[in-house]
C-alpha cells in the first residue's frame, strides 16, 4: 500500500506533538511535584523561625507599663469592695518581704489620704504582712486590671536559700557543714523547687510547676500579670521605679528604721559561714536544675527591670535613686543616733508611730541639720505628678531640672 509524501508528513508531525506533548507533562508533573514539596518546606521554614520567636519571648520579657492616671484613677478602692479589687503585693519569704509588705501600706494608706478618704480608711490591701501564694488571694478570679495592682519582689535563687539557711542557723535549726547546707536545701519544705515561682502563680496551684514543660509558659503567665517585679539585688533601683511607675513620690516608698541584724541596709556581702564547698553546690548544674523556674523567672524580670528603666529615661530614674539614697542615709544617720544601734531606713515609719508621715513631719526633722533639711524638702517639692506615657519624657526633664 503506498502512502503520499504528505500523509507521511502529517503522521511524523502528528507523533512529534505527541512525545512533545508526554514530555512537556512530564514536566509539568515534576515542577507540580517541586512546588508542592516546596509549601511544606516553606512551611515548615516558617514554623522554625516561629519556634524561635516564641522561645525568645517565652518568658514574657518586657517593659512594665506606667498608670495612666490621667486617664485611669490609682486604684484605691474600699474594703467592702470585690476581690478583684484593690492593691495586691505578694509576700515571698526573704526577698525584705516585711519591709516591703509596710510599704504595701504605706501607699495605700498615703494614696487614701491624697484621694480624701475619710480618717483611719485606707486603700484595700490583701493582708500584705503575710506569706500568702498569688493563686491564694486571686482565689481563682480575674483581677480587674482597671481596678486593680499587682506587684513583688523577688531574689536570685541561691542568695535567698543562703538567706533562709541563715536564719535557720541563727535560731539554731541547722549547722554551718556543708552536708547540712545540701540536705536542707533538697529535703526542707522552705527550700521546694521554684519556689517563688509558686508564690507568684496568678491562677494555677504549685503542683503546676512540677513538670518542666511547665516552666516557661509559667513564667510568662507571671509576667504578663504582674504590674511590677523587682528585684532584691537591686532593691532600691526597684521601689525608685515602682514608685515612678504608679506616679507616687519617693516618699511613699520609704521604709522604717532596722537594726542590721534584719537588714543588709543595701550591703550584699556573703555571709562568713558559707564555705566554698556550699558554693560549690550553689554553682552546680544539680541546683540550677532543680531551680530551673526560679531561674528563668529571675532573669526575665531582672530583664524587665532594664527594659522598665529605659522606657522611664535613664537619666530620671538615676536621679530619683540618688534622691531615693539620699533620704534613706538621711534617716538611718537619725535612726542611728535616736537607737544607738546599726541599721538603715527612717525612724518612725514603723505602722505603730506614723506610717503615712513625710519625713518633714517626723518628730526629729527638727533635729537635721540645715542641709538635710533643704534635701529633704527639694525631693518633696518634686513629687511626681503622673503623665501619660508620651509625655514621660517631659516629666523626666521636670525632676530632673
Amino acid at each position: 500500500m503506498a502512502f503520499s509524501t504528505t500523509t507521511i508528513s502529517s503522521k511524523i508531525i502528528f507523533l512529534v506533538s505527541i512525545i512533545a506533548w508526554i514530555f512537556v507533562s512530564i514536566q509539568l508533573i515534576e515542577l507540580h511535584s517541586l512546588h508542592s514539596n516546596e509549601k511544606p518546606r516553606r512551611r515548615l521554614s516558617m514554623s522554625v523561625e516561629n519556634s524561635n520567636l516564641t522561645k525568645i519571648n517565652s518568658l514574657g520579657v518586657k517593659a512594665f507599663d506606667i498608670w495612666d492616671r490621667k486617664n485611669v484613677p490609682f486604684p484605691c478602692s474600699p474594703d467592702d469592695i470585690s476581690n478583684t479589687e484593690g492593691l495586691f503585693y505578694i509576700k515571698v519569704p526573704k526577698t525584705s518581704s516585711t519591709t516591703l509588705g509596710k510599704i504595701t501600706m504605706r501607699i495605700a494608706g498615703r494614696e487614701a489620704k491624697r484621694i480624701g478618704l475619710e480618717e483611719g480608711k485606707m486603700c484595700k490591701t490583701y493582708d500584705p504582712m503575710h506569706h500568702h501564694y498569688a493563686y491564694e488571694l486571686m482565689k481563682n478570679e480575674r483581677r480587674n486590671q482597671l481596678k486593680s495592682f499587682l506587684w513583688t519582689i523577688i531574689r536570685h535563687p541561691s542568695n535567698r536559700a543562703i538567706s533562709h539557711y541563715q536564719m535557720r542557723l541563727r535560731n539554731g535549726k541547722v549547722d554551718s557543714e556543708v552536708d547540712s547546707f545540701i540536705r536542707n536545701l533538697e529535703t526542707y519544705g522552705a527550700f521546694s523547687p521554684n519556689i517563688q515561682l509558686g508564690y507568684l502563680l496568678p491562677y494555677n496551684d504549685t503542683s503546676t510547676i512540677k513538670e518542666r514543660e511547665n516552666l516557661r509558659p509559667l513564667v510568662h503567665s507571671v509576667m504578663n500579670e504582674y504590674n511590677f517585679i523587682g528585684t532584691y539585688e537591686r532593691l532600691y533601683e526597684s521601689l525608685v521605679v515602682l514608685s515612678l511607675l504608679i506616679g507616687v513620690s519617693l516618699s511613699d516608698v520609704l521604709f522604717d528604721f532596722l537594726p542590721s541584724e534584719y537588714s543588709r541596709c543595701g550591703s550584699y556581702e556573703e555571709p562568713p559561714w558559707l564555705s566554698s564547698g556550699m558554693k560549690d553546690y550553689l554553682d552546680s548544674d544539680r541546683w540550677k536544675d532543680r531551680e530551673e523556674g526560679d531561674f528563668l523567672l529571675y532573669n526575665a524580670v531582672n530583664e524587665s527591670l532594664d527594659l522598665t528603666i529605659d522606657k522611664l529615661g535613664r537619666d530620671l530614674v538615676a536621679t530619683e535613686l540618688q534622691n531615693f539614697k539620699n533620704l534613706i542615709f538621711i534617716g538611718t544617720k537619725m535612726g542611728r543616733s535616736i537607737l544607738n544601734v546599726r541599721g538603715c531606713g527612717i525612724p518612725d515609719l514603723h505602722p505603730n508611730h506614723l506610717p503615712y508621715a513625710d519625713i518633714d513631719e517626723l518628730n526629729w526633722f527638727n533635729d537635721l541639720s540645715p542641709e538635710d533639711k533643704q534635701l529633704v524638702r527639694e525631693t518633696k517639692s518634686k513629687r511626681a505628678t503622673i503623665y501619660a506615657l508620651h509625655n514621660y519624657q517631659n516629666y523626666g526633664q521636670t525632676l530632673i531640672s
